[in-house]
């Protein structure tokens, strides 16, 4: 556990500055540019990700989560991995108009030959850095993703003015470059052209179902951007685009930090079930802690940062925002879930996950958007959200049977820590409605919710602290918080 724990810590690292660079990017484009750029942009990524999603046979995640690999090996599935990238940026430069026309927005052709190139680049990344992920040596992979988001950062801001969509273009082309060359710098490797099925056939088995997993998720993020893109334009999309982006982050935090650490993390312990449910009980309730807050914030929030930092153009995403917030919320379980399954090799039952939420929210989406345009699109994730956590609540219960039981309490407590929190900055931003208001509200909550969680840590015995000991070992040693075995 303690090299996860400092694995965690990299990660957190990773993930606190990507996402503040991001956060940053993302709200001084939002000022520069206009909704329908936004659009654009989702359009293009949807149809840059469909074909690459469609082939995507898990090889890199296999390679994680294989016991037995070897030079040839790592070279075997470089070599298929870049082939296969060669192929879907040529289908997708050249089915660019289709897909278009698809979508109802003609100019958007371009964009998405541009942004074809952007996988291709990705998968010339140093293989070893898969390495790196198995043995949870997370360092150099927090700097591989600093260095892409401060290129994306800067290229982006810097020709916001001058070029428009296009700087959200090139930025992303920039920070996919800066990293494919930084990692052969961080995980040194050098590249040789092998197509040997027999090296890459072992790993297909674990990569086959989330070939199915891949497709699923495109189907519904794809037919997502499709629906609305048909039913309110360009413009409609970059709201929603653009309101999901700072709803769900939270929720890439989850995804990033429990996924990148936890899947290896249970790939070890699939024949210690006692630890493994330890382990999922402290990274549940700590990523409980900190998300619920957050996501509370923001849904207070939103109306404030929209009006005082975004402008009036943007005013539509306020509702779409909160919204949002609240479906984070509620996804956190299956957030933590499918690492789990993945690294007990039940990747089907992330297939099963992809598959309930992906079809459940085309569904609602295309009822709700038809009456309440960009708005109806937030509107379909809640109860696609709600089916995909009882599924994940059955696959729990299969592998651990009672392993949410000492979630309780302290699930509790973090309730009660974010309605107080959330209380208190509505409260703030009724006196102050501006941007130190917004400053304000943020510090005073926070204060509260910590002061909350320690409290009733102290006094209820809830275990907080010793679960953060057992899911960050190096940050319980910095606090010196005793870890305790995991038995």
């Amino acid at each position: 556990m303690r090299a996860a724990g400092t694995a965690m810590l990299w990660q957190a690292f990773q993930m606190g500055g990507v996402k503040a660079l991001y956060m940053i990017r993302l709200l001084v484009l939002a000022i520069l540019l206009r909704p329908a750029d936004f659009g654009l942009i989702a359009i293009a990524l949807a149809a840059t990700g469909f074909l690459l999603n469609l082939t995507n046979l898990g090889l890199i995640p296999a390679v994680v989560q294989a016991d037995n690999m070897d030079d040839a090996r790592y070279d075997a599935v470089w070599t298929f991995d870049v082939t296969r990238s060669v192929i879907i940026t040529a289908m997708t430069i050249l089915l660019a108009p289709l897909i278009a026309k698809i979508f109802a927005e003609p100019h958007a052709v371009p964009i998405i030959q541009v942004l074809a190139l952007r996988p291709l680049i990705e998968s010339l990344m140093s293989i070893k850095v898969a390495a790196l992920n198995r043995n949870l040596t997370f360092r150099p992979v927090a700097m591989l993703k600093i260095v892409e988001a401060i290129f994306n950062a800067i290229i982006s801001v810097a020709l916001a003015k001058l070029l428009g969509v296009w700087a959200l273009v090139l930025g992303m082309i920039g920070g996919a470059a800066s990293m494919v060359i930084a990692s052969y710098i961080l995980a040194p490797y050098h590249p040789r052209i092998s197509y040997d099925w027999q090296a890459v056939r072992p790993l297909l088995k674990f990569g086959s179902w989330l070939l199915f997993t891949g497709i699923f998720a495109m189907a519904g993020n794809f037919g997502l951007r499709l629906v609305i893109s048909r039913q309110v334009g360009a413009e409609g999309l970059g709201l929603y685009f653009l309101a999901a982006q700072l709803a769900f982050l939270p929720n890439e935090v989850a995804s990033e930090v429990v996924g990148t650490v936890a899947f290896p993390l249970f790939a070890r312990l699939q024949s210690h079930l006692q630890q493994a449910a330890r382990a999922f009980q402290a990274i549940l309730t700590g990523l409980m802690a900190l998300l619920y807050p957050i996501c509370a914030l923001m849904i207070v929030l939103s109306p404030v940062l929209v009006q005082n930092v975004l402008g009036a153009k943007w005013e539509g995403t306020v509702l779409l925002i909160q919204i949002l917030s609240l479906g984070a919320m509620i996804a956190l379980l299956s957030d933590a879930t499918v690492p789990l399954v993945k690294g007990f090799g039940q990747s089907y039952r992330v297939t099963q996950i992809e598959l309930a939420q992906s079809s459940s929210l085309i569904l609602m989406a295309w009822f709700f958007t038809n009456r309440y345009g960009a708005l109806g699109a937030a509107l379909g994730w809640l109860p696609a959200i709600i089916c995909v956590q009882i599924l994940c609540l059955y696959f729990i219960q299969d592998i651990f049977h009672n392993s949410l039981k000492d979630v309780r309490k302290p699930l509790l407590a973090i309730l009660v820590a974010t309605v107080a929190g959330a209380a208190i900055s509505y409260l703030v931003i009724r006196v102050l409605p501006n941007i130190l208001g917004l400053a304000l509200a943020s510090l005073l909550a926070a204060l509260a919710i910590v002061s909350i969680l320690w409290f009733s840590d102290y006094r209820y015995s809830l275990g907080l602290l010793r679960n953060i000991a057992i899911a960050f070992p190096q940050m319980a040693s910095i606090l010196k918080i005793r870890n305790p075995e995991i038995n």
